[in-house]
């Protein structure tokens, strides 16, 4: 039974999309459900804080009326979201496929670790 999609993320197109890319090829219960609304409704804070910051022309500050220069606040609300989406991430095991290549990605051998590896096995031996 594939797990249930709640009506708040059904009724959004964004939110409904990130759904099915989050959900497809993984496995979920539906007690995660919440934790995956949760992740496309900061999916979709992000989008919008970016659309928005893009319409500023590539300004990240603007003056108040006292003359200090502020940063806008959709960059404090992006900074949230990345924050709230990678905790949400690691709450429910999703892991970025970069990730995974880069950790298994093969490694030149050096002398040192050749010379690691031969201490490693001559001492596994004599164990």
């Amino acid at each position: 039974m594939p797990l249930a999609k709640p009506g708040s993320v059904a009724n959004d197109s964004f939110k409904s999309a990130k759904w099915d890319e989050l959900t497809q090829g993984r496995s979920f219960s539906q007690s995660d459900a919440p934790a995956l609304a949760l992740l496309c409704q900061w999916y979709k804070i992000a989008d919008t804080a970016q659309d928005e910051l893009d319409n500023f022309g590539g300004q990240t500050a603007y003056s108040n009326d006292m003359g200090d220069l502020k940063a806008f606040p959709q960059i404090s609300t992006l900074k949230t979201a990345s924050a709230e989406i990678r905790q949400l991430n690691k709450q429910l095991g999703i892991c970025d496929t970069h990730e995974k290549e880069d950790a298994n990605a093969d490694k030149q051998a050096t002398v040192l670790t050749i010379v690691a590896g031969r201490r490693a096995q001559r001492q596994a031996g004599t164990a």
